[in-house]
């Protein structure tokens, strides 16, 4: 095991068994873009366990003594996160497939500096963020996110508090709710401090974290992966899951995403009226 206690975070790939076809390109592209990571790796199973080559991967297997039931997406990740022993966590997801080299330095220093400042619960390192009003710290790479931005608890890659990413999940909800209702929480939370990176500074080819935004959409892959894929040698059958199709109307992105939000009737009414009262 590690000597979690001496590193500042650890990294967490979220994903799902249903994901397994991800995991080898993932740890490809990231072995590539992040040689020599000496940081633990969780890469959140359900029941499966997955090694690559020079990479130590602890595979949580969170679901592996619940048969009577399906965990929820928050449940596994309240799992997982549980399992890891750093304060601060760096979150991906499995399908985030990395076509540049990592900013390590840039992370390990900003992972100090959060430490040293318990309001900090979460900073956002790629500009595909959250939306909204930010402001200039005294920090000239980072920004302030606004409590009334959008996405603000954010899946994209970002270091996350440990307590903080315990505190707005709920173990009912999944990844979508996280995002919208994690945000409402959020801004009740005025004492809470949630910052992502200068996107003035950090974006396009000067990424601290890069990677087509996403992967796998709606369960089908992003048009953009195969010629990833093919400049790194890497094969798989995209017939599989298809691509996503991008044109779709903004109207229909917006009915998918209420689907997903309702696909428990029991559970968004749950998180309204966390909202409302």
């Amino acid at each position: 095991m590690f000597e979690n206690t001496q590193l500042p975070f650890s990294i967490l790939i979220n994903t799902s068994d249903n994901f397994e076809d991800c995991w080898s390109p993932f740890f490809l592209l990231f072995s590539k873009n992040w040689k020599e990571c000496q940081y633990p790796i969780y890469l959140n199973t359900e029941f499966k366990e997955f090694n690559y080559p020079s990479l130590n991967i602890i595979s949580t297997k969170v679901h592996e003594k619940i048969t009577n039931r399906k965990l929820t997406w928050s449940e596994c990740l309240i799992r997982a996160v549980e399992k890891i022993e750093t304060p601060l966590i760096l979150y991906f997801q499995e399908d985030y497939f990395l076509d540049q080299e990592v900013n390590t330095s840039f992370i390990q220093n900003i992972a100090s500096k959060m430490l040293e400042n318990e309001d900090v619960k979460r900073i956002g390192l790629i500009e595909t963020d959250s939306f909204g009003k930010l402001y200039p710290t005294e920090d000239p790479n980072i920004w302030e996110v606004s409590h009334t931005a959008r996405y603000i608890t954010s899946t994209q890659v970002s270091l996350w508090r440990k307590e903080a990413l315990l505190k707005y999940l709920k173990p009912e909800e999944n990844g979508w709710m996280f995002e919208i209702f994690g945000t409402w929480r959020a801004r009740k939370n005025i004492k809470d401090k949630f910052l992502t990176i200068n996107r003035d500074k950090f974006s396009g080819k000067n990424r601290i974290v890069s990677y087509i935004h996403t992967g796998i959409i709606k369960g089908k892959w992003h048009p953009a992966i195969p010629e990833l894929f093919s400049q790194n040698s890497i094969q798989i059958d995209f017939s599989k899951r298809g691509f996503y199709n991008l044109n779709i109307s903004t109207i229909k992105r917006k009915i998918e995403t209420f689907n997903k939000l309702t696909s428990s009737t029991s559970l968004l009414l749950k998180a309204v009226k966390e909202r409302l009262f």
